[in-house]
């Protein structure tokens, strides 16, 4: 038996090792925000195509969380972590050198797989390495830590891609992300020494449709999923690739000023994060309703910047907006603790996995309404208006309202509380 002293440390560099990856795996899925015009010139393509490769990117992250879920739970997280920044950096490899649509189309569906991995992985590595009380703390950091990355995917990016081009931006991050590799393998374990959830061994019990099966029993899981439909998608609308258009050429701002304003959810996620985390440690019975409470903040304060008199709504109402679509991130955990907390440790990753579904495919449904609606409401030769944005960001109101009422579908069908699971381990 090791001390504990080395052991925790062991923990603790296990955990930053996978936190750092996660903030490279958030800066990858957000680099194509601020570059949406120049890719739009590069390519010579219109805003349905542009929303593509979004929409291409979260199908494929949203489709391959349950198998990625299952495999983390089969071959462990460090496998995992390796295998995801392998296929990032192919992926944006492919974004730096392609010219054409097609090309940087499966770059970002290799973003979108690696991309999938890594919170699944890190969330098993909290799961193995630290106690219960802990959990839901260190997941909310790990989102804090990788806000980190979608910063550096925002103005910094940006004024990077106009100072020196496509090409040596893209290269440059597929070399970042390749270099994290040796990290991973370096400072990441999957579990202490003697703990029986060893890796490939933790599943070996059952085949992948069993796993599956028995995480999706789980009420917690399916109440997990519905929950992050429902608040964790209008953000990731805004920062991963509708909010940086909306802004300049909907709203009339400058580059600058747009790049911080899409920049304001991340700084609240940072901020925020680590009380949200406490909170459903603590206050377990506060999750819902602060949900439900963020979700009709959200189409309230969309409601207003659409319906502002005039062509344009004031900078102080899209700070505002910001804001509190940046609310969606920390809550959008309560979903992943709640399927956390009422699973066995051994498939734990499966249940992440199913729960986080809910938050792309919301996203993919939004964007993709959003980019469809805009090429429908101005003709093809002349840039969008104002009131053609305003038309397109309004569609996302109609999936936020379905995910509230998947959601209290799911909280009035559902037995008992959803925090505390019989297989939450004890601190």
């Amino acid at each position: 038996m090791e001390p504990v002293a080395r052991a925790l440390g062991r923990a603790w560099v296990a955990w930053a090792a996978g936190a750092l990856a996660y903030v490279i795996a958030i800066f990858n899925r957000g680099s194509l925000g601020v570059a949406g015009p120049m890719a739009a010139d590069r390519l010579g393509i219109d805003a349905t195509a542009l929303a593509t490769f979004s929409a291409v990117q979260l199908a494929v992250f949203a489709a391959t969380q349950i198998p990625v879920g299952l495999f983390v739970d089969r071959y462990g997280p460090r496998n995992m972590l390796t295998t995801s920044l392998s296929v990032m950096a192919a992926g944006q490899t492919m974004v730096a050198v392609g010219e054409d649509f097609p090309t940087v189309l499966i770059g970002r569906a290799l973003l979108g797989c690696g991309d999938a991995m890594v919170m699944i992985s890190v969330l098993r590595l909290i799961a193995a390495w630290f106690p219960a009380a802990r959990t839901p703390v260190l997941a909310q950091v790990t989102i804090v830590a990788g806000s980190a990355g979608g910063l550096a995917a925002a103005s910094p990016l940006s004024a990077a891609l106009r100072a020196f081009g496509w090409e040596p931006v893209f290269f440059s991050i597929a070399l970042l992300t390749a270099c994290m590799i040796a990290v991973v393998r370096l400072a990441v374990h999957d579990t202490p020494p003697g703990s029986p959830l060893s890796g490939p061994r933790a599943a070996a019990g059952g085949t992948l449709r069993t796993g599956l099966a028995e995480a999706w029993r789980q009420p917690t899981t399916q109440l997990g999923l519905w929950l992050m439909f429902t608040v964790h998608f209008p953000v990731q609308v805004f920062v991963l690739l509708w909010g940086y258009p909306f802004l300049t050429q909907g709203q009339g701002l400058s580059e600058t000023t747009a790049g911080y304003v899409t920049a304001v959810p991340l700084v609240i996620t940072m901020a925020l994060g680590p009380v949200f985390g406490v909170i459903s440690g603590r206050r377990p019975h506060w999750r819902m309703p602060m949900v439900l409470g963020i979700a009709a903040a959200t189409t309230l304060t969309w409601a207003m910047v659409l319906l502002w008199p005039g062509a344009q709504a004031p900078l102080p109402a899209l700070f505002l907006l910001a804001m509190i679509l940046g609310l969606g991130n920390p809550a959008a955990a309560f979903g992943l603790d709640i399927a956390r907390a009422g699973s066995p440790p051994h498939r734990v990753g499966a249940a992440s996995g199913i729960a986080n579904i809910g938050g792309y495919a919301a996203a993919l449904l939004a964007m993709m309404l959003i980019g469809v609606t805009l090429d429908h409401t101005h003709a093809p030769s002349t840039d969008p208006s104002p009131a053609d944005f305003r038309i397109a960001l309004a569609t996302q109101i109609l999936v936020q309202l379905l995910g509230v009422g998947l959601l209290l579908r799911r909280i009035h069908r559902r037995p008992g509380p959803p925090a505390e699971g019989p297989h939450r381990r004890s601190a």
